[in-house]
């Protein structure tokens, strides 16, 4: 009997062990999958009359598998024999490379032209990329068999051109991916070159391609490519801008971009990318309601609070971002809540922190009412506690009227004074503050003027009339 118990511990242990192993490789594997990883590339562009031939050269590749994402234009796709070992992880339908120790694999395809090449043409997405992983660093090399002449736009660095015989042949090289690629008849000269950012066309002013360069640099961003072209078209692609306005008319376009090549932001979260921006280059930036919106954020936050939450947001990059998040890391470095991002992305809102504690009212849980800390004040929505203790509330163009059977009070919004029953006091400042459509009072106001008790606990907030027979 003994040794059946002893063989049932035994057994039931061994499936144990072995249900930890599993789950740790399943969380294991998970963690691999949402990792980034980083590797280096080469492409060469060959343009001919109706395609583009396309080598592609993968550079420092880990022993790991990586999923190949192919350009839903490219066709022709194949293993390209740069050396004896470039194709030996290559999978027959090239859409990944397999497990082993080659660190450089290349492959090949073509993007076929589906109209001509005459005054302007973009490639968009022309190039293969990988899975869950980014390229540190690109070389671009294009070269022309047709004669067609004209210029390349990668948003790379242009490094240089050679014109021969039977070739034209251009050079590019910087960090990151070449998300699209742009051919146009006009060529147009370097105005200004920088470590993120490069103009063509016209000279601009110096000082200020200079600023938004060092606005780039403070973002990290990819290099950017401005191409001002007074008889162009409007283009802009992730890299690059095709513009026939002034510099000053674009500059917080540039800016944006280079929020946007670090942070994944949806079109609809101007407001964020501008936030995000400002906080970063610790400038305002941007459209006039998010230099506001800075300028409050800043002003509300201390020192050490504001550079926590630099820090926060620099450590974001690459990962989504909207206006919830950035108001949690708001949060975090301050220690309260706040909804001043998500509610200044539908309206003008002041800031301002959020109590977490939950008000209870006469004994009564009110969910719907928050609590405010603004400018070292805490504030309650008027409608809201003074309606719940026998109170009316409502107000017009010139004043609060708040009253109950026994007080009638007006509050002038244009004069710190109020009356009580038809008998006049005057304020030293407002103890009032409208935030959003609602008119909040201070804490002292209430206790002082409409007889409320506030204890506050560790897990709410109590309010209770002192007055018999007030509450309802």
């Amino acid at each position: 009997m003994k040794i059946i118990i002893r063989t049932v511990i035994l057994l039931f242990i061994m499936n144990l062990a072995l249900l930890y192993m599993h789950y740790s490789q399943l969380a294991d594997a998970k963690g691999d999958s949402e990792e980034v990883l980083q590797y280096v590339q080469e492409i060469e562009v060959i343009n001919r009359k109706d395609s583009l031939i396309v080598r592609q050269h993968f550079r420092k590749l880990d022993s790991r598998r990586h999923e190949i994402i192919l350009p839903t234009e490219g066709k022709e796709f194949t293993c390209f024999m740069d050396t004896d070992s470039s194709c030996s992880r290559i999978n027959d339908n090239v859409t990944a490379f397999l497990e082993g120790d080659e660190d450089r694999q290349s492959i090949s395809y073509e993007i076929p032209k589906s109209d001509s090449m005459v005054n302007r043409k973009l490639f968009k997405e022309p190039f293969a990329a990988l899975k869950n992983a980014v390229p540190v660093s690109t070389m671009l090399h294009v070269t022309d068999e047709t004669g067609i002449g004209g210029m390349w736009v990668s948003g790379l660095e242009f490094v240089g051109s050679k014109k021969m015989n039977m070739v034209d042949y251009s050079l590019f090289k910087g960090e990151g991916q070449v998300t699209d690629l742009y051919w146009q008849h006009t060529e147009l000269p370097i105005a200004y070159k920088g470590s993120n950012l490069s103009i063509l066309g016209q000279p601009v002013d110096e000082e200020s391609a200079a600023q938004l360069n060092n606005d780039l640099m403070a973002l990290n961003a990819d290099h950017l490519i401005i191409a001002i072209d007074p008889k162009g078209k409007q283009l802009q692609t992730d890299r690059f801008i095709i513009t026939n306005q002034k510099l000053s008319a674009i500059a917080n376009t540039v800016v944006e971009k280079g929020v946007q090549s670090q942070f994944v932001l949806s079109t609809a979260e101007d407001l964020v990318a501008n936030l995000i921006t400002s906080i970063l280059i610790d400038s305002p930036a941007g459209k006039e309601s998010a230099r506001r919106a800075f300028g409050e954020l800043k002003e509300n936050l201390t020192v050490d609070q504001y550079e926590a939450l630099r820090n926060l947001v620099s450590a974001q990059r690459g990962a989504p971002m909207d206006a919830v998040k950035l108001d949690g890391l708001i949060g975090e470095v301050s220690g309260f809540k706040t909804s001043f991002v998500q509610q200044n992305s539908i309206r003008k809102y002041p800031f301002h922190f959020e109590d977490n504690r939950p008000a209870v009212i006469n004994g009564e849980l009110q969910e719907d009412v928050q609590i405010v800390v603004k400018d070292g004040r805490t504030l309650y929505p008027a409608k809201q506690v003074l309606t719940a203790n026998g109170y009316t509330v409502s107000s017009n163009e010139r004043s609060i009227y708040i009253e109950s059977e026994a007080e009638k009070f007006r509050f002038s919004l244009r004069d710190s004074f109020y009356v009580l029953n038809e008998k006049k006091y005057t304020l030293r400042d407002f103890p009032f503050e409208l935030i959003g459509d609602d008119y909040y009072f201070e804490e002292d106001a209430l206790r002082r003027l409409f007889h409320l008790s506030i204890q506050k606990h560790e897990d709410k907030i109590s309010i209770t009339s002192l007055v018999e027979g007030e509450s309802k």
